[in-house]
């Protein structure tokens, strides 16, 4: 599973996902934020359905051990290009794409499942949540787990989300084969 390499057409995929995905964060965090905070929840919610949706459809399409945590590092480039931020609050976005990575080397099976998909989605959500909650916000424990915990529920969401973008635009490619 490691040996098995990119192809060409694969890292553009990849890339052309994860540029997406991060040139998009900006618009979605203002409106995840708009949207969630007149019931007092974070915007995270919604901005987390959305955020890891991108990186677990880049796993569903390409099944290979390595997509997550390249996902991960061409996000950090484009972030560090377009939107100049300090490196050491791009380190969040690696956690994710390794935990990602870890589990379906562990898992050796096809990631293309709907549950399974829902767990890259939960797992690597809460990576980043708990993350971002000990370097940067100095949490304690109990309210870095409930950060972790209501990660989960929302990069389960995109998780599933992503499983049924990849089924069915798997289903229109089988159809236009020529």
């Amino acid at each position: 599973m490691l040996r098995k390499k990119f192809t060409l057409k694969e890292l553009i995929y990849i890339s052309l996902l994860a540029t997406i995905a991060t040139i998009s964060k900006t618009p979605i965090r203002v409106l995840s934020n708009f949207l969630t905070n007149s019931f007092g929840l974070p915007g995270g919610v919604i901005g987390g359905v959305y955020y890891m949706f991108w990186i677990v459809a880049a796993c569903g399409f390409i099944k290979k051990c390595g997509t997550a945590t390249l996902f991960c590092i061409i996000q950090i480039f484009v972030s560090f290009v377009i939107f100049t931020m300090p490196p050491i609050k791009l380190i969040t976005y690696l956690p994710p794409g390794m935990v990602i990575d870890l589990f379906l080397l562990l898992w050796r099976k096809d990631p293309l499942q709907k549950g399974i998909m829902g767990i890259l989605g939960a797992l690597a959500n809460s990576a980043g949540a708990i993350t971002q909650a000990k370097l940067f916000m100095g949490l304690p424990m109990i309210p870095t787990l409930i950060s972790g915990i209501s990660a989960a529920v929302s990069g389960a969401i995109g998780g599933y989300l992503a499983f049924i973008l990849v089924i069915k635009l798997n289903k229109e490619e089988k159809a236009i084969t020529f």
